[in-house]
């Protein structure tokens, strides 16, 4: 996985989506890092606003881990490309 995939969704979550730093870390599951539908809302609308890519809340919070998240980000980054 990519490291600066990782940080741009830790820095979304934690920035933008109001998520408290601490627990937000690449093993966190979602509900340990506070992913809620505000936050997974949130990182949808800057994904799709800086990088043009269309994911649904569904699917970012199907994902286990915040590292799995950012994998998922990067696999979807990726097929667009």
């Amino acid at each position: 996985m990519n490291d600066d995939v990782l940080a741009t969704v830790i820095d979304i979550l934690t920035t933008k989506a109001g998520l408290p730093p601490g627990p937000v870390t690449p093993t966190a599951t979602l509900q340990e890092a506070g992913v809620d539908s505000m936050a997974a809302a949130v990182l949808a609308m800057i994904l799709e606003d800086d990088h043009h890519l269309v994911i649904t809340e569904t699917a970012l919070t199907a994902q286990s881990t915040v590292a799995d998240l950012a994998a998922f980000i990067e696999t979807q980054l990726a097929t667009r490309a």
